[in-house]
């Protein structure tokens, strides 16, 4: 059997080379993470800032405050991926697609909870305890999707982010009963989630080489 020349083994070689450099492309979903990672800690601190009356209202503000958060979160998310091209360089590798795939039903389930609470608290004209459990819910949910997206990306950022939500849960649920609850949250959401946002988009490939 004949050898291949030396000009094939050049193209097989860099074939190679060009679906290496694919699968280990940069994530490309950054603003995702900074749009729910900052309205979230921006929540939880308006939670925190009302709770401790550093911000007249009270139930009436806090039910507008989770209102405002399920529709501008919800609306933010359509927008960001109607404007996201899918044909960007490296949007094929194994991190975007897992990426793809996992954070959907993550952000489907963080919303189905929210309105559920929202509704819950709207019915009964208090806020409901659900608000509370929201924090440990949202930040396992992160934690999770993240460390996933991560480790099939290879992508410190996510991975440290990831186990810093999942850490935080267990220091959510300590302070269940105290509005330091609502600091956790936003700590977390800020640090765990917009900060590895932040640091994924500084990575984005260009459009153009």
């Amino acid at each position: 059997m004949s050898q291949p020349t030396p000009s094939l083994q050049d193209d097989l070689s860099y074939l190679r080379d060009l679906a290496e450099g694919g699968q280990n492309a940069p994530l490309l979903g950054g603003r995702f993470y900074v749009w729910w990672g900052g309205l979230a800690a921006l929540a939880y601190a308006g939670h925190y800032a009302i709770s401790e009356g550093l911000i007249a209202g009270g139930n009436d503000l806090l039910g507008k405050l989770w209102l405002g958060f399920v529709g501008l979160s919800t609306l933010g998310q359509i927008a960001l991926a109607l404007t996201f091209k899918r044909t960007r360089p490296g949007a094929a590798s194994t991190g975007n697609r897992v990426s793809h795939t996992i954070w959907l039903p993550a952000c489907l389930a963080m919303g189905a909870f929210f309105a559920g609470v929202v509704a819950r608290s709207f019915v009964d004209g208090e806020s409901s305890i659900g608000f509370v459990w929201s924090v440990p819910v949202i930040l396992t949910i992160y934690g999770i999707a993240q460390v996933t997206t991560g480790l099939m990306a290879k992508s410190t950022a996510l991975i440290f982010g990831g186990w810093a939500s999942i850490a935080c849960v267990g220091l959510a649920v300590f302070f269940s009963n105290s509005n330091m609850i609502w600091i956790v949250g936003a700590a977390a959401a800020f640090f765990g989630v917009f900060v590895p946002g932040v640091m994924l988009m500084l990575r984005e490939p260009r459009e153009t080489v």
